[in-house]
């Protein structure tokens, strides 16, 4: 009987510490639950482009008469002027481009403007970014009213830039008797003026012009190309 009554004592005690330390049930009771802080955007500025006090690019030169054959290539300055950039856009170390294979690529990218145009003519800053596209591929990029700075920004990008100008506001003693309507490529600048390869005359590689002066040049053709200070840049 002694043993009986420790048993059920034991027992008694055991289902009292049970019940005492039960878990309470989770029905009903709200779990705080911590929320994740929403990581922040990080907005990253692209570097921005460096403008130096002077730039030149490599650019590849030729006359628009390699061989001095002015009857053929009289015309040929917008030719020439792509020439040197297309030579340029696809990596040309060479400083001047080898006068037999200047001469058959104005003749045959005049040849296929007469073919496809019915003409070859001058050629305003869109007319010349359509050859480009259409003829070799590339992008065209036309800008109205620039100042040096957009030149400037174009060559500091690796961008040589083309620009209208009636030849003879140039000052150039190199070009012929009769002013015309013609094609300069700027390949550099510095504080004074900007570095040219000038298609129209056999001396006319890194030919430096003033700002004064090219502004003069590229006003003067405006009555006759209805076009202001507009300038031409080509890319891949």
């Amino acid at each position: 009987m002694i043993i009986m009554l420790v048993m059920a004592t034991f027992i008694i005690i055991g289902l009292f510490l049970y019940l005492s330390n039960k878990p309470e049930p989770s029905i009903g009771k709200t779990l705080k639950v911590e929320t994740p802080k929403p990581t922040e955007d990080v907005i990253v500025e692209p570097p921005k482009l460096v403008i130096n006090e002077a730039s030149q690019l490599n650019l590849p030169y030729t006359t628009q008469a390699p061989f001095a054959n002015w009857n053929i290539h009289e015309e040929s300055c917008e030719e020439a002027a792509l020439l040197m950039v297309h030579y340029y856009l696809i990596g040309s170390q060479i400083e001047i481009i080898p006068p037999a294979a200047a001469n058959q690529e104005l003749i045959d990218m005049v040849s296929w403007q007469k073919t496809n145009y019915s003409q070859e003519k001058d050629l305003n800053m869109s007319e010349m970014g359509k050859l480009a596209t259409d003829y070799y591929g590339y992008k065209s990029q036309v800008t109205e009213d620039i100042t040096a700075d957009n030149i400037k920004q174009a060559i500091s990008e690796g961008k040589p830039v083309m620009v209208p100008i009636i030849t003879h506001a140039l000052g150039n003693p190199y070009y012929g008797p009769n002013p015309t309507y013609h094609i300069l490529v700027i390949k550099g600048y510095n504080p004074t003026g900007v570095i040219t390869n000038d298609a129209g005359v056999k001396e006319g590689k890194d030919y430096f012009y003033s700002w004064d002066t090219l502004w003069r040049a590229i006003d003067a053709q405006t009555a006759q190309m209805n076009q202001g200070r507009d300038m031409l840049v080509v890319t891949k």
